[in-house]
């Protein structure tokens, strides 16, 4: 008797005229090799696997949504939030919220009626009222896990931090990438952020590469805002506001008056003069101009006066007048439209 055993457990028997005893031998051996072999080929049944695979993926969603961390807020509490938060209600940071990838459950009612630049992602998104005096019993309903403040809602803090776990964005004296990364802090999504702000990055040299061909490196741009806050309210900006898109992300040149002026500090909004310094302050080559319509005969006193008529980009047809809804919100998600619409303005 010969028994050859070959790879994967099969084998052969070769047999020379067996006896009793032979035929008792075999049967003995292949008993213990088939036994063997069982064993050796037991394996999970995919039904167990899958479940096993499911249950962990499952485990540790659970572990993620429930993980909480410590944040110290813009006026120094500390407050206990999701690390990874889903229902989110916002006071002001929804443009930021979006830019970061996550869509608020709901928000303050001028953030879903006066950002131009995200109208088509609002779908789904509750109004919770205004946003120093919100809606409480909307707030409850929507059930949110977090509650994200600007400092107005200070004295609103006590309600809103009994319906869900409230911090404090600060707004004043930051810019929109300050706001944009604090509130990605917040969120979990400080990653998310600065993907989005180098891609915002790169659209903004190419934008000054394709300019390039319409706009001379000598030229100058300056920023007029007609009406606004106060009836004949007139101002010009440096570098914030409505004139970021311009100075910053594109880098034109503004005038030696207004560069000045603008680096003694404190003009958040905006550098207020008189008609009279008209020529003065908004002598540049090319004007982008944002008119409000508010105080609509200081608007008829500006366009008649001859001040404005004398000025250089008046007289040469440089004058753009833009979206105020737009350019004169102050959001990343804003900056990002801005910076296309400067760009087709300035190649027609």
């Amino acid at each position: 008797m010969i028994i050859i055993i070959k790879e994967k457990g099969d084998f052969i028997i070769m047999l020379r005229h067996p006896n009793k005893l032979q035929l008792s031998c075999i049967i003995l051996v292949l008993t213990l090799l088939l036994s063997a072999c069982g064993q050796g080929k037991q394996t999970s049944s995919p039904s167990t696997e899958g479940n096993s695979a499911q249950q962990t993926e499952t485990s540790t969603d659970t572990a993620l949504e429930s993980a909480t961390r410590v944040y110290k807020d813009a006026l120094g509490r500390e407050v206990t939030i999701p690390a990874h938060p889903q229902r989110v209600l916002t006071t002001q940071y929804l443009p930021e919220m979006l830019a970061a990838g996550l869509k608020p459950a709901g928000a303050a009612s001028h953030l879903l009626n006066n950002y131009v630049s995200i109208q088509d992602q609002l779908e789904g998104i509750e109004d919770i009222g205004v946003s120093n005096k919100l809606n409480l019993e909307k707030a409850l309903e929507l059930q949110p896990d977090l509650i994200i403040a600007a400092e107005w809602n200070e004295d609103q803090l006590e309600q809103l931090s009994k319906i869900a776990p409230t911090v404090v964005v600060q707004w004043e004296g930051a810019d929109a990438f300050q706001h944009f990364k604090s509130v990605a802090d917040v969120i979990g999504r400080s990653e998310q952020a600065q993907e989005w702000i180098q891609v915002f990055n790169q659209k903004s040299e190419e934008a000054r590469t394709k300019l390039s061909s319409f706009v001379s490196p000598d030229e100058t741009f300056g920023v007029v805002v007609i009406g606004g806050f106060e009836k004949g309210q007139l101002r010009v900006y440096g570098n914030a506001n409505v004139g970021y898109t311009l100075y910053d992300a594109l880098k034109f040149n503004m005038t030696d008056t207004v560069k000045e002026e603008w680096a003694k500090g404190n003009h958040e909004l905006g550098i207020n003069i008189s008609l009279e310094k008209l020529p003065e302050y908004a002598s540049a080559d090319r004007l982008f101009v944002v008119r409000f319509d508010n105080d609509p005969d200081f608007l008829k006193e500006v366009d008649d006066s001859q001040l404005w008529h004398s000025l250089p980009a008046v007289k040469n047809n440089k004058v753009y007048v833009v979206d105020e809804s737009l350019w004169f919100s102050y959001d990343v998600m804003s900056l990002s439209a801005q910076l296309d619409d400067a760009v087709q303005l300035l190649t027609k």
